[in-house]
């Protein structure tokens, strides 16, 4: 490829660090792992609207009516607090995993 083309599909570097790996004996299978808001019968029970959809803002009732600047925008602390509901319901779920001793620890940030 190199003689012909004048490049590699595959680092020289990468392959000589591969060929140095050793396998363990016995390695973990099955682990599993299921995100519950991937599911959208779950997403809509939780009401959970994730950071890909567009001016999800707009989506989210937090029982307050908009905050609009001079342009007639949803001002930006607006847009924060509404995307800050909806992403924790996934910080939620995810505690539900961590031992309590180690969420007791945990500092949020203001607003949760």
């Amino acid at each position: 490829m190199q003689n012909n083309y004048g490049f590699l599909v595959q680092d020289p570097d990468t392959i000589e660090e591969l060929e140095k790996v050793v396998y363990p004996k016995q390695s973990m299978q099955g682990t599993p792992w299921y995100c519950v808001l991937a599911n959208p019968k779950y997403a809509m029970e939780f009401n959970y609207i994730g950071a890909h959809v567009t001016e999800r803002e707009k989506l989210i009732e937090d029982g307050k009516d908009d905050e609009e600047d001079d342009d007639g925008n949803m001002i930006p602390e607006q847009v924060a607090i509404r995307g800050e509901q909806s992403d924790f319901i996934m910080v939620l779920l995810n505690l539900a995993c961590i031992p309590d001793s180690v969420v007791r620890k945990i500092d949020f940030m203001p607003g949760w």
